[in-house]
């Protein structure tokens, strides 16, 4: 043992040594060629991977504040790929905080590798997750088989299922408590700053808007190609969309973190702790209003209903009577909509909206009957297809469960939604065996519901299989999820008190 030990201190020694001279060698070139921002900038990247290197969790909170705040800045790489339509052109985008995560993966690789960190950390969602990853290389099989291009299909497999490290990741560094609070308050915070701003947006108007879009999200690397603002004409209201990508995104987004808001109003006692939630919880929702997100609405709706039946299976009669305040004013609002309301549901757009949407399912059920059990594949976005003598193209359908089934087919569907289904249970379990630990209890609580709203919303949208913003926040928020699980686990608090086994082991 001794001498493995010796032996891998040797081949460490070495390895550093070798990265030591290759920098040397790296830097005496880029001294004589490269711009001084650019010789600083990799200078400044060494420097945090160090730090990271040092503590990996640092590396996650900067991370999350990126990805929660920025989630489009960072260089872009053209590609010319086809997808979607005909003509339509995409490449990668290395957003900064996939650049972050990236460094704490192979920061925490390299202490695994010095035997320094751990790996091991089970968790029930690994097997869902296996299944997940193992369908979608299927799926870029069958697109390739279908005709499919080799790069699409493995673009599309870098957007969807590459980011599932990052649930092992959190599920392996993210261990006490403290920590699962303190990726939770970056959470709030976060979105308290998005949901801020996406006001000011709606104050100061859509010309300020576009203009602020213009001079200074391009500047911080936002693709040039995408219009940020979704602007009022013709019946279409102004909708606000923040620092992200699109208003529909960013109400996907506010309804995920929306519950942390209302569930931690009881586990924070404190008047000013409350006084911040209940704070953060107005601008939330006021930002979310001025969205116009259907979706995002539609999935509020059912959280509320949801926090009406967890408040009376726990006896929270005030979290009832609110939730049924405010279920009424909905139903009350949808009778007599003010104008903004019904320029998203009534107006002549949003009904020209709603046709061309049914005729998208229409399409995408078609195919799907054509190839029910592995879809046309991966990589098959903007190709043109016969079916019964038709030829038509099939592009991805605003509704992410419908283009799964397009593209993955029942197996891979199944295994998609495979993961909600456990990672509901785990929390459903932490909630109700946890119910002497306000922590657990409705941190556990608000995990589910936000995924609860993610759901909803993706009857609607397809950006969580391609808006990588949301995906890296949604492996972020399983991973979150599958810590407290352990935490609670570990606690006891998921013990059968006469087996003494877990009620629901990986």
């Amino acid at each position: 043992m001794p001498k493995r030990n010796t032996a891998r201190k040797y081949f460490t020694g070495a390895l550093v040594a070798v990265g030591l001279a290759a920098l040397g060698v790296a830097a005496g070139v880029a001294s004589a060629s490269l711009p001084l921002k650019i010789l600083l900038g990799a200078v400044g990247f060494i420097a945090l991977f160090i730090v990271i290197y040092k503590n990996p969790f640092i590396g996650i909170l900067l991370f999350l504040a990126f990805n929660l705040t920025l989630p489009q800045a960072g260089p872009s790489l053209a590609l010319g790929l086809q997808m979607g339509v005909v003509g339509e052109t995409r490449g990668l985008h290395f957003n900064i905080h996939e650049i972050i995560m990236a460094m704490v993966l192979f920061a925490w690789l390299i202490k695994v590798f010095l035997k320094k960190a751990s790996w091991r950390e089970k968790s029930p969602m690994t097997i869902p997750i296996i299944l997940y990853v193992l369908t979608s290389i299927l799926a870029c099989f069958v697109g390739i088989l279908n005709g499919g291009s080799y790069l699409l299909a493995a673009f599309r497999f870098v957007r969807t299922t590459l980011f599932v490290y990052i649930f092992f990741i959190f599920l392996n560094n993210v261990k006490t408590r403290k920590q699962v609070q303190q990726v939770i308050v970056v959470f709030m915070i976060c979105a308290t700053l998005v949901a801020l701003f996406g006001l000011v947006q709606k104050v100061l108007g859509q010309a300020w808007s576009e203009n602020f879009s213009v001079k200074v999200f391009s500047k911080l690397g936002y693709p040039r190609e995408v219009n940020y603002v979704a602007g009022e004409s013709g019946g279409q209201a102004y909708r606000v969309n923040s620092s992200f990508l699109h208003p529909n995104v960013l109400g996907a987004y506010l309804v995920l973190v929306l519950p942390f808001f209302v569930s931690l109003l009881w586990c924070y006692r404190r008047r000013l702790h409350r006084l911040l939630l209940i704070s953060g919880l107005g601008i939330v929702i006021a930002c979310l209003f001025f969205t116009g997100s259907r979706a995002a609405w539609i999935a509020a709706a059912t959280i509320a209903l949801l926090y009406f039946i967890f408040g009376f299976l726990d006896k929270r009669m005030v979290l009832c009577l609110i939730t049924l305040i405010l279920l009424v004013s909905i139903v009350i609002g949808v009778m007599y909509p003010p104008d903004f309301v019904k320029k998203r549901f009534v107006s002549l757009t949003a009904k020209e909206a709603a046709k061309i949407r049914i005729y998208q399912y229409s399409l995408a059920l078609d195919f799907f009957m054509e190839h029910p059990l592995f879809g046309l594949g991966m990589g098959m976005e903007g190709r043109r297809i016969r079916v019964n003598n038709i030829t038509q193209m099939w592009a991805a359908v605003e509704n992410a469960y419908l283009t799964y089934l397009v593209s993955h087919g029942l197996v891979g569907f199944s295994a998609f939604i495979l993961l909600f289904i456990v990672y509901w249970i785990m929390l459903l379990l932490a909630w109700s065996n946890a119910r002497t630990d306000p922590f657990i209890k409705y941190h556990a609580e608000a995990l589910f519901l936000g995924i609860v709203g993610i759901a909803v919303a993706s009857l609607f949208g397809a950006w969580l299989l391609f808006g990588i913003a949301m995906v890296t926040i949604f492996w972020s928020v399983l991973g979150t999820a599958g810590s407290l699980y352990n935490i609670a686990r570990r606690e006891g608090f998921l013990v059968d008190k006469t087996a003494r086994k877990p009620l629901f082991s990986s």
